[in-house]
């Protein structure tokens, strides 16, 4: 699953870096909303796999594009219900909050790099345990246009993230990383207000605990232009 995400997300980036003619990166501020229904996979070692409810993370995100075509990209995201694991006895609840951030360049129209950092909490409302995945990240990112309102796009990060647990018996934590892989379709319905939609899947792996974490879904979003 996670190879066949990487390919198509690579996919898209080539073609992004090939019709680079096309590709049109002007520089301006984009505010708007991103979405991200999602389903939270967990696989514990000698354990059974076990996946949680669809849950909704919502807030705002910017995009600043300079000039230079060095790019900013920011988001504030938090869910709008927990993460429920009912197949799990007792059964557990997580909200959870997520801040991304990211600086990049196009080296191309059309194809750029990026490094940034990310901060997700998951707090767990029914016992109280605190999860902390954060670290920096570095990354690619593509734009194929279509034409002037019609684009698809991509990007793939490598998440250099530590993980920690907190709870009323201490603090344990360890090294985690993994991989975020989206890519969809975007359209700009008028010069002034664009609309995406697309899926995101996102992983990371403890190498002390081997836990295995994955989300994945479907992404929404509205970017003003200014």
């Amino acid at each position: 699953m996670k190879r066949f995400l990487i390919g198509i997300a690579t996919t898209l980036l080539l073609v992004g870096a090939s019709a680079a003619g096309q590709a049109q990166e002007s520089s301006g501020v984009q505010v708007g909303i991103d979405m991200w229904l999602n389903q939270w996979t967990q696989d514990r070692p000698g354990f059974a796999s076990t996946t949680s409810d669809f849950v909704m993370l919502l807030g705002p995100t910017i995009e600043v594009t300079l000039p230079s075509q060095v790019f900013v990209k920011g988001s504030y995201l938090v869910s709008t219900s927990d993460y429920t694991f009912s197949d799990v006895v007792p059964p557990f609840n997580v909200e959870r909050q997520d801040v991304n951030a990211a600086l990049g360049y196009w080296i191309v129209p059309g194809f750029g790099i990026l490094a940034g950092y990310r901060d997700t909490t998951l707090n767990d409302t029914s016992s109280g345990v605190k999860d902390t995945l954060y670290g920096p990240l570095i990354g690619i990112v593509g734009d194929a246009y279509v034409d002037d309102q019609l684009s698809f796009y991509g990007r793939l990060d490598y998440l250099f993230t530590k993980f920690e647990e907190k709870d009323a018996l201490g603090t344990f934590s360890e090294n985690s990383p993994g991989w975020m892989v989206a890519f969809g379709v975007k359209y700009a319905f008028t010069r002034s207000f664009t609309g995406s939609f697309g899926y995101r899947y996102e992983t990371n792996q403890g190498d002390i605990s081997g836990i295995n974490d994955s989300f994945s879904g479907v992404t929404f979003s509205g970017l003003f232009t200014f």
